[in-house]
């Protein structure tokens, strides 16, 4: 599922869709196709709104890393169950397997879907415990991991749950012939609902992966900084020059400079004399670090400039104008392994 607007991405989302978003110099929708990938998970479609063709132009046929992606183009939003809908005969009969392909997460695939077949469900959810439900959606289970009800965003006090839908979902083929064709509907509001009250077999899967949906600023940072920390697995690219600093191909470090773990720099990154750049940081390709500049904590996007002398802690920096054209000008890679 990659057709979301991220609106509250926004001014990022403007340049570039928000499953293009960079985490690790790499798109998060790299990552979880990457996930899919080691999860011997091969045939893969996509739906698409926003800048469908920077998406595929990046990724392809989707070769290079090992899979065989097939593009739904949606010029009108179908929602998540409508855009499943949408593929019905790429899918051929088989239990499918959704996930989110603009948020960040390396939740147990092979298990889940193990878990879905044991149960014979119709539909199973990942759900994770979090410490806030009043944020998220949540589950109401039985023992037997049955779903008996939802609460959407529930105050901390009301809530009966704190199992937060993480929207990475198997569901059997036959329920696609329970979603109107062209028609916008959704999961989460439209499908689930339904089938609890019809007391059909709806089962979740509660994990404690890491995950993040990536839905604001705040949640892009953490997910950046998760991944070079080693919070979330995902493959970092580069070659490891020192133990836990990362770099691709073209980086010119000075020897004056001063740079501690853990840092992932993209490709063609200059960092100059007296720079000091203290983990986690990520740094993405054709940056320039100044003389004596010291970065902590923080993200740099594509193509940005840290000023001599300059600073750059706790946050994303950076021109967003120039994200498009600097993901662009390094498409996906085999993963490694």
């Amino acid at each position: 599922m990659a057709a979301g607007l991220g609106t509250r991405l926004r001014p990022l989302t403007d340049f570039l869709p928000k499953p293009m978003m960079p985490v690790a110099n790499r798109p998060v929708l790299h990552h979880l196709l990457n996930l899919l990938h080691r999860h011997d998970i091969q045939d893969v479609g996509v739906n698409l709104h926003a800048a469908p063709e920077m998406i595929q132009s990046y990724f392809g046929d989707g070769s290079s890393l090992g899979l065989r992606i097939h593009w739904s183009h949606e010029p009108e939003l179908l929602g998540t169950a409508g855009g499943t809908k949408k593929l019905e005969d790429f899918w051929a009969g088989e239990t499918i397997l959704i996930t989110s392909g603009d948020g960040l997460h390396d939740i147990d695939v092979t298990a889940l879907l193990g878990h879905h077949r044991r149960t014979g469900a119709l539909a199973t959810l990942a759900v994770k415990p979090v410490p806030d439900p009043s944020s998220y959606g949540v589950a109401i289970l039985d023992r037997d991991t049955r779903i008996r009800g939802f609460q959407e965003k529930p105050n901390r006090e009301e809530a009966r749950s704190d199992l937060a839908n993480c929207g990475v979902y198997v569901i059997e083929p036959e329920l696609l012939e329970r979603i109107p064709p062209d028609t916008f509907y959704d999961f989460g509001t439209d499908v689930w609902p339904s089938l609890v009250a019809a007391g059909e077999p709806i089962y979740a899967y509660a994990t404690q992966a890491y995950w993040n949906d990536v839905g604001d600023l705040d949640a892009l940072r953490n997910g950046i900084l998760d991944a070079v920390l080693g919070t979330v697995r995902v493959e970092i690219p580069g070659e490891e020059m020192a133990p836990g600093i990362w770099a691709e191909d073209g980086c010119r470090i000075n020897a004056a400079a001063q740079v501690d773990a853990p840092v992932v720099l993209g490709r063609n990154v200059v960092v100059e004399e007296g720079a000091q750049i203290r983990g986690p940081v990520v740094i993405g390709a054709d940056c320039h670090v100044g003389r004596h500049a010291a970065i902590r904590r923080a993200a740099l996007l594509p193509g940005s400039i840290v000023p001599d002398e300059g600073l750059a802690v706790a946050g994303i920096f950076g021109d967003a104008s120039k994200l498009a054209d600097s993901i662009l000008r390094y498409p996906a890679a085999r993963p490694a392994g």
